[in-house]
């Protein structure tokens, strides 16, 4: 039987199934008003998977996270990896056992409460505050004294210190201007430490002339020197033209002295501008806390240029003081040279040592001006760093009939710039954003531009569930997937780009197992493939693209989407695609996912292969040149080398109820049309899809309740006719006879369209 007759009796089956042609009919429409009107029938909904992490304050996650002082090299670690680590500590130290353990983990679970109801507090005062909650829930005054004290001995354990954050809407700008404050922080050090060298000995060179000119060795400057209770009869006239007639001492020319001044000015207001190392008993430390802070890429640049400005009057004083220091100095040559010294004479260790400039846009606020400013800077070579957050996702909403856009230019903006080969990019949701610690202050820390683009969720009146779990969702549905692309690790995509810190990462989507039980009582579990879809069913803008089903309506030819998303376009003939979602009282619906959701999880997975092509996973040309590698071994050897096996397809574990019998009340599947008859269309059960339409607008149109009809036979030809009838989704184009007997390939035409009249 070859495909065309398989494909009849398809067609065939799907008429004569009342039930099937319903759901399909469901699946191929777009939403209409009157079912919009309904959509709240799944607002109560989420999907399966997260029925788990409901309560997320019962479990232990990566927030909140404390962002450390330092001089841990860690910028931010999640609380319950320090109280692992602590417990780890008191555990070796023999003073961790089970109750101990169970003490600090509560301690813990107090702390993450203190911190979702505080802002911006840091570990210290969580942590006494947590102590007397945990201490006012003991009766016995004893074991409340023992555990106090067991209390204060692990703060004193845990040497850590920092502010304790959450996943919250501003987790983004928080993580990273503390992460590029504490970076900065260090080159602030680097740069004071050089400063501090050159200041003491441009210092030592003036204090040496002026103690031996002719002012500092005259008979009153030292009688003044040595002071009247220790001048003991000394001859100050004598010890003065002693002074200047011995060894050679010339004094520094007039020039010399203004110009080691002048820089000496210059170095000591940036060495002021950088803090001070220590307290000296009357002031305390001041740090230093950089600033070059902006909330636009147009600020970016502006701020970059003035640094810049002050960058070439910091090193041209820095290269005198050098040369002065080394008394290589001269001025017939160097003279006309810093005269003219500007940005063009700096080196590239000079640029790489100015302060970077720290930036935060959100990509729905990139007017014309920011966009082209945001360009300019990634495909430079300045030290600016990016921080683009994306609140929305989808940044595009339904979109005609049956379609829905999934991303823009801003959501595809990190992929872009890896073509740009300079700037570092890295993507990834708050969510993720411990786990990325050291990526994250790696490309801080790079010498050229860089690009974070982070997911941090919409604004807290639209989050239906918890900001942590929509960001998180977000990368483990591919919806937003981590990457990092380090043009400094490399030249080479296998050492540039790494897909680090998404979830099987070598999978079109992550799988995870569900447990149920069955109408029966019965346990039961599937795997659910977790896909872009169960991210916007999060999303009440797309509730009318979600269609409840009931378990009386379940059909064998519903299958899971992850399910349909992984076979092939022509498979999928007569296929209704669905997901698991559960309601309040964790019960389980199949819930019919329309076809423009589907359209947009495919190409939400053809993003993700392409990433997983630059990541050396499924790579189109390894295959090709392992494949072409394979022949070559069949030629020369005559015998097919071996193939790994892969594993057996999970079998599906729901059960699904037969469909049910129709009955006399039913109306009998239509007639076929007889050879010779009028073409027409069953209009009523049109689904708009604009196939036909499409095709040849002449030929088809639509009606005022956009259905279609044939317009004019007359207006197209028999193949065109017999090709709409084959690509109809609901197949209710019946292409009748032909009406020119001269068209050309009739006779193929004619058996073709068999199959639909």
């Amino acid at each position: 039987m070859n495909r065309l007759e398989e494909r009849g009796e398809e067609l065939a089956a799907v008429r004569q199934d009342g039930l099937l042609k319903q759901l399909l009919r469901i699946y191929l429409s777009p939403p209409q008003p009157a079912e919009e009107a309904g959509a709240a029938d799944v607002s109560n909904l989420t999907p399966a998977l997260f029925s788990a992490y409901r309560d997320l304050d019962a479990l232990r996650y990566d927030f909140p996270v404390v962002l450390l002082d330092g001089p841990d090299e860690r910028v931010g670690v999640p609380l319950s990896s320090l109280m692992d680590e602590l417990v780890a500590r008191k555990v070796a130290d023999g003073t961790g056992d089970g109750r101990q353990r169970r003490d600090l983990y509560k301690l813990e679970r107090s702390i993450k409460t203190l911190t979702a109801q505080t802002k911006e507090q840091r570990l210290g005062p969580l942590w006494r505050s947590a102590t007397k909650r945990c201490l006012a829930e003991i009766d016995g005054g004893k074991r409340r004294e023992a555990l106090r004290n067991y209390l204060r001995s692990a703060r004193s354990t845990l040497s850590q210190d920092g502010l304790v954050v959450d996943c919250d809407e501003q987790i983004g700008h928080k993580f990273f201007s503390h992460a590029w404050t504490r970076i900065e922080s260090e080159r602030g050090l680097q740069t004071r430490e050089t400063l501090d060298e050159l200041i003491a000995d441009l210092s030592a060179i003036i204090d040496a002339d002026r103690m031996r000119s002719a002012r500092a060795t005259s008979s009153d400057a030292l009688r003044t020197a040595m002071g009247a209770e220790h001048a003991g009869g000394i001859d100050f006239d004598r010890l003065s033209w002693t002074l200047r007639s011995s060894g050679h001492y010339r004094p520094l020319k007039a020039s010399r002295r203004k110009r080691l001044r002048r820089v000496l000015k210059v170095l000591k207001t940036e060495r002021k501008r950088l803090g001070s190392n220590a307290g000296n008993g009357k002031s305390p430390r001041r740090p230093y806390q950089p600033k070059n802070i902006a909330d636009s890429c147009v600020d970016a640049l502006e701020l970059f240029n003035a640094e810049l400005e002050r960058a070439v009057e910091l090193f041209r004083a820095v290269r005198i003081a050098r040369l002065e220091v080394e008394n290589r100095y001269d001025e017939a040559r160097h003279d006309p040279f810093f005269a003219g010294f500007d940005q063009a004479q700096l080196t590239t260790e000079e640029l790489r040592a100015l302060p970077t400039v720290l930036v935060f846009v959100a990509n729905d606020s990139l007017d014309g001006d920011n966009k082209a400013a945001l360009i300019d800077i990634l495909s430079s070579d300045l030290p600016i760093k990016v921080v683009l957050e994306f609140r929305d996702l989808p940044d595009s909403l339904p979109l005609g009939a049956g379609s829905v856009g999934y991303g823009g230019w801003a959501a595809s903006l990190g992929s872009m710039t890896m073509g740009l080969r300079t700037a570092l990019v890295i993507q990834t949701a708050a969510s993720h954003l411990p786990r990325l610690t050291a990526e994250i202050a790696d490309g801080l820390r790079h010498n050229g531009p860089a690009l974070f683009c982070v997911y941090t969720g919409p604004e807290e009146r639209d989050i239906q569930v918890s900001r942590y779990l929509r960001c998180a969702s977000a990368v483990e549905s591919r919806a937003f997937p981590c990457f990092v692309y380090h043009p400094g690790r490399g030249s080479d995509w296998a050492q540039r780009f790494s897909l680090l810190g998404n979830p099987e990462p070598e999978q079109p989507h992550p799988k995870h197992v569900f447990n149920f039980e069955d109408a029966d009582g019965r346990e039961r579990s599937e795997e659910i493939a977790f896909t872009v879809v169960d991210f916007l069913a999060m999303d009440t803008r797309f509730s009318a693209q979600f269609v409840p089903i009931g378990p009386e309506e379940w059909h064998p030819n519903m299958i899971p989407l992850g399910s349909y998303l992984g076979i092939e376009d022509s498979e999928t003939f007569g296929k209704v695609p669905y997901v698991l979602m559960v309601d309040q009282e964790n019960t389980l619906h199949r819930v019919i996912v329309r076809r423009g959701l589907v359209t947009a999880a495919r190409r939400c997975a053809d993003k993700w292969h392409s990433l997983q092509e630059l990541g050396g996973i499924e790579n189109s040309h390894a295959l090709r040149l392992l494949q072409t590698e394979r022949q070559r071994m069949i030629e020369q050897t005559g015998t097919e080398p071996p193939v790994a096996s892969e594993p057996e397809p999970v079998a599906e574990d729901i059960p699904v109820p037969a469909a049910e019998p129709t009955t006399g009340d039913e109306p009998e599947p239509q007639a076929t049309t007889a050879a010779g008859e009028q073409a027409h269309i069953e209009t009523e059960l049109c689904t708009s899809c604009d196939d036909c339409t499409d095709r040849n607008s002449m030929m088809f149109a639509y009606n005022d309740a956009k259905q279609a009809y044939i317009k004019d036979i007359t207006a197209g030809t028999f193949r065109e006719l017999v090709e709409a009838s084959e690509n109809c989704p609901v197949c209710i184009i019946h292409p009748g006879a032909p009406s020119n007997p001269d068209e050309l390939g009739l006779e193929d035409l004619v058996r073709r369209a068999s199959q639909f009249n």
